[in-house]
């Protein structure tokens, strides 16, 4: 008579994974509105060179009160140059937005891959294989806007200029 206390365990099935439920409503819309908002933000970025047009860009409130540059000091004249083709100049604006590009096109490929799996555009950032890099870009811009406030080189060197550098 076998013995039933050593019978082998059930092979575990893969089972494929589940689908999410089908949006409705404006949610079918919400991506692309997201990229929509996005793409205009950058063209009239690449239109409007920051520096020269101050009227249409708001002012840095924690430089204004600190005199110190924020995380994000910089990234509206770094997304000018590199839409200009200047990548060497939009790295001297802002580090952390070059070195970011990187990091956001793996976030793009993660996406599109969602999108081709579920067969509907997913909401972008949504899924969990996004939670680590959006955590590189958040510990990359958070230790420039401590790094670059520190007031001795080669700390100094990451301060936003503060004119074009044409």
């Amino acid at each position: 008579m076998p013995d039933d206390t050593q019978r082998e365990p059930p092979l575990l099935k893969d089972y494929p994974p589940t689908l999410p439920p089908k949006r409705k409503g404006w949610w079918k819309v919400f991506p692309f509105l997201v990229i929509a908002v996005l793409v205009g933000a950058i063209v009239f970025i690449s239109q409007y060179e920051p520096v020269a047009n101050k009227q249409y860009y708001p002012q840095c409130g924690f430089k204004k009160a600190t005199g110190y540059d924020c995380p994000g000091c910089g990234g509206l004249r770094a997304t000018h140059a590199f839409t200009h083709g200047r990548v060497i100049e939009a790295f001297r604006f802002h580090p952390g937005f070059v070195l970011s590009l990187p990091i956001v096109v793996y976030l793009l490929v993660l996406w599109i891959r969602e999108w081709r799996r579920i067969g509907e555009m997913p909401v972008p950032l949504v899924q969990p294989e996004c939670n680590l890099p959006l955590i590189w870009i958040a510990v990359l811009f958070l230790s420039l806007g401590i790094v670059r406030n520190i007031p001795t080189p080669p700390f100094t060197w990451l301060t936003s200029p503060t004119a074009d550098m044409k």
